[in-house]
């Protein structure tokens, strides 16, 4: 009884770091947006997501690349035992919505995708992609987060996946990447998500190209959310681990406080609620075996709130659920790297007495 009161404690205590994070930009919300909202032209753009059925059958909203993008090595730098390179690929990406093309394709840095690889230069090597979170696309800053020495220590090549937006797909400044997740803009969030997924289908293809053997991957927290999006729609990864997932964007975000350059009634707010949930990997169904997937949550989590997380592994049928104590960022039970390792072992990526 001591040890739940505890526990339950210790992951008060985490969800309230995670409260504390998302509270200066609730307070912001109205001032981040710099677009001028207009209702009808707003709703016009969420009637074409319910009235085209990508509301009813979210499956058909996702789409992956149909052949090899054009893509060269632009970087090439030493690693100890191999080589890191940057590959600067031709995203091709069209979004669902004419009514976003022109405002999306605006963006050009974001048409160009960045794969992030540290390989040891021969061909038929185990691969895990990084699938990274939400304003976490600096390669170093990802190299630290995945722990990509050990992984390419064990024997494994380790690329990165760029999100749209992120990194140098972003438009200016670091703080730009945030164009991502604009929860006062729900139909062009939506469009982000579908590009990652196309985008993975990219540097999935690139990879095998390049003579990569098995592919798993992992994301973390957004990283983990476009995963699950991808394994709805992809069949060839080995495994998906998903850590911290997010899974749906409605609740940490809370929209209404971000919706207020016009009123909101409740027909409108109920297709804002309808579009800002498309992309969400609970509507998909896993196309990899479902144990071949890994979970790992924290029970405090506010930012990928853990309720959500469990609704997850219960429709999928996910055995390999690990639950740990705190929150998003403040944890305190290290299951993680046990857990993630011995996932790898069992997988067939690293040998057993690792």
């Amino acid at each position: 009884m001591e040890l739940g009161i505890m526990s339950r404690a210790l992951d008060q205590a985490g969800s309230l770091v995670d409260e504390l994070f998302l509270a200066p930009a609730k307070l912001t919300a109205p001032l981040w947006s710099g677009r001028a909202f207009d209702r009808v032209a707003y709703e016009k753009e969420l009637d074409y997501y319910i009235e085209n059925g990508y509301v009813d059958k979210p499956e058909t909203f996702f789409t992956l690349p149909e052949k090899l993008p054009e893509f060269s090595v632009i970087e090439q730098n030493l690693y100890p035992g191999g080589t890191c390179e940057v590959i600067a690929y031709t995203s091709g990406y069209e979004t669902r919505s004419p009514l976003l093309r022109q405002r999306f394709n605006a963006y050009a840095a974001n048409r160009t995708g960045y794969l992030v690889c540290w390989r040891h230069g021969d061909a038929g090597r185990k691969t895990v992609l990084c699938i990274h979170g939400f304003m976490m696309g600096e390669p170093r800053q990802a190299h630290r987060m995945f722990r990509m020495q050990k992984l390419f220590a064990l024997g494994l090549d380790v690329g990165l996946f760029i999100h749209p937006f992120h990194w140098r797909r972003a438009p200016g400044s670091r703080l730009t990447s945030r164009i991502y997740l604009q929860p006062e803009d729900v139909c062009f969030m939506s469009e982000c998500a579908g590009q990652s997924v196309h985008d993975m289908g990219n540097a999935m293809a690139i990879l095998k190209d390049r003579g990569a053997g098995e592919i798993g991957l992992i994301g973390a927290s957004l990283g983990g959310y476009a995963l699950a999006d991808f394994i709805g729609k992809e069949s060839s990864p080995r495994f998906a681990a998903l850590m911290v997932p997010a899974v749906n964007f409605m609740q940490p975000l809370g929209l209404q406080h971000w919706l207020r350059r016009f009123p909101v009634d409740d027909v409108l707010w109920e297709k804002v609620r309808k579009v800002c949930g498309l992309t969400s990997p609970l509507n998909l169904m896993p196309r990899i075996p479902v144990e071949n997937i890994m979970v790992i949550a924290s029970r405090g989590d506010r930012l990928c709130p853990f309720e959500r997380v469990q609704e997850l592994c219960r429709k999928w049928g996910l055995t390999r659920c690990h639950f740990r104590t705190g929150g998003h960022w403040l944890v305190f039970t290290n299951i993680r790297g046990r857990a993630w390792y011995g996932f790898l072992k069992d997988m067939g990526f690293i040998a057993s007495g690792h």
